[in-house]
């Protein structure tokens, strides 16, 4: 019975520094994470995010491209081949719109360009012409901007200025007047005459025209009025009318004889004898003359009748 329990104490102390030794390494093989736990999954969950911003970012740039277009249309008048082009890109996709405002837009924009630099044409003069076909073939669109923003403008004004100078030539006296006094001054006066002063002018010649073609018919119609027998003309209204003064704005004035009266026969015997003066003496005619006639004879009848009475 002893020899059984020593057996056993023996074995038990044999195996002591076995469990003591093999304890720690059991405890450091603890510290270590399982063979088989779950696997790190923050380094999948990083790129995932960054995707899905990518894909906000798209999708907002893409509805403001959309929404760019749409502006366009409802803006400012625009041309056509640049409203055509933009409804087009509405009707496709994302990648459509995109393109459209990098690129299609200002293909478009050229092409509306040309079309008016050829309506310019047909409205210009030969400069505004001249200068548009130059723009046209060369068909760039830094050549094309040119002509729209400045070159219409400088060849405009040498259309003008020619046409000024055709309505000249072809003009009366005020139109001449008015157009050469337009081509010495500025730009704004040429415009003028071209837009007022040319129409005005013109009937200042017009109306001296017809009162140019007015005259000689009147003329003619003084020259037919009857006569009253003096050498006068009568009116409309049997009033004498005044024959004009013939010698350098002096009155001419017509002599004439006065024929034997009362007065001239006591003129001729009385005062007028005794001066040694003519019987014919020459008078002025008219209302003056013939007060000076009458007054003359009442005098001399009255004279000759003092004497008769004193002796």
């Amino acid at each position: 019975m002893k020899l059984t329990r020593l057996s056993a104490a023996v074995a038990a102390a044999a195996m002591a520094p076995a469990v003591l030794f093999a304890s720690p390494a059991s405890a450091a093989d603890g510290a270590q994470p399982p063979a088989n736990s779950a696997p790190d999954k923050s380094s999948e969950t990083k790129p995932q995010a960054e995707d899905g911003e990518a894909a906000k970012s798209a999708a907002k740039q893409d509805e403001d491209n959309r929404f760019a277009i749409l502006r366009m249309l409802n803006g400012q008048p625009i041309g056509r081949g640049l409203e055509r082009e933009a409804n087009k890109a509405l009707n496709g996709t994302p990648e459509d719109w995109r393109h459209f405002l990098e690129v299609g837009q200002y293909q478009a924009r050229l092409e509306d360009d040309r079309v008016r630099v050829a309506q310019i044409m047909s409205r210009g003069g030969p400069a505004v012409q001249d200068a548009g076909s130059k723009a046209l073939d060369d068909g760039g669109a830094e050549a094309i901007k040119e002509f729209l923003e400045k070159g219409q403008y400088a060849a405009q004004r040498i259309d003008d200025e020619l046409r000024a100078t055709q309505i000249m030539s072809a003009g009366g006296p005020a139109v001449k007047e008015a157009a050469e006094k337009a081509l010495r001054g500025t730009y704004e006066d040429v415009k003028r005459f071209l837009e007022t002063g040319q129409y005005e002018a013109r009937k200042k010649d017009e109306a001296a025209e017809e009162a140019a073609k007015k005259k000689p018919a009147e003329d003619k119609k003084d020259a037919e009025r009857p006569s009253n027998g003096d050498g006068h003309r009568k009116d409309d209204a049997g009033r004498d009318v005044a024959k004009p003064a013939q010698d350098s704005g002096k009155s001419s004035v017509k002599a004439a004889s006065v024929k034997d009266t009362p007065a001239a026969a006591s003129a001729k015997g009385g005062e007028m004898a005794s001066t040694g003066a003519d019987a014919s003496v020459p008078w002025a005619l008219g209302g003056g003359a013939a007060a000076v006639i009458a007054g003359a004879g009442m005098v001399v009848v009255a004279r000759r009748r003092r004497a008769a009475e004193q002796g």
